[in-house]
């Protein structure tokens, strides 16, 4: 199962929660794909409207060819990008897995109901049953 690992990585909780779940994830055997691990060639030498052209058309590939998304997620305005990969997705038709790393934030109706499931918390993600997404069981406070 390919995945795609969505979310912010500009700060270091943020890249530290990014890492985590790419652990996680990778630890149960899955093929996951990070965009925050794939650098554009010669990016350096770029102008920004190419190199991010570039970043765009990748990342837009690689969620075509996964199976599942898998996005973390911090509340109401999180980040456009991670927002976008998500709308991007469900367009596709694919599985999406909401993570609300901060779930006592505000939440984004679009976000929750766009997607396949939500579970609260990246630890959750080690006992998470993905051969069994029931699309009708949208919230999922823990799996103990």
């Amino acid at each position: 199962m390919r995945i795609y690992l969505a979310g912010p990585f500009f700060n270091d909780t943020e890249r530290q929660n990014i890492c985590k779940a790419r652990d996680i994830l990778r630890g149960r055997g899955f093929d996951v794909f990070v965009p925050m691990e794939h650098k554009i060639k010669d990016d350096d030498k770029l102008p920004n409207d190419i190199w991010g052209q570039l970043v765009f058309e990748m990342d837009r590939d690689e969620i075509y060819n996964c199976d599942i998304i898998v996005a973390l997620y911090y509340g109401l305005y999180s980040d456009s990008g991670t927002a976008w990969e998500i709308g991007f997705s469900f367009s596709l038709n694919k599985k999406i897995i909401i993570v609300h790393c901060q779930p006592d934030n505000p939440q984004s109706l679009m976000i929750v109901n766009g997607s396949t499931i939500n579970i609260n918390g990246i630890s959750n993600l080690l006992t998470f049953n993905f051969d069994d997404m029931i699309e009708d069981k949208k919230f999922i406070k823990d799996q103990k």
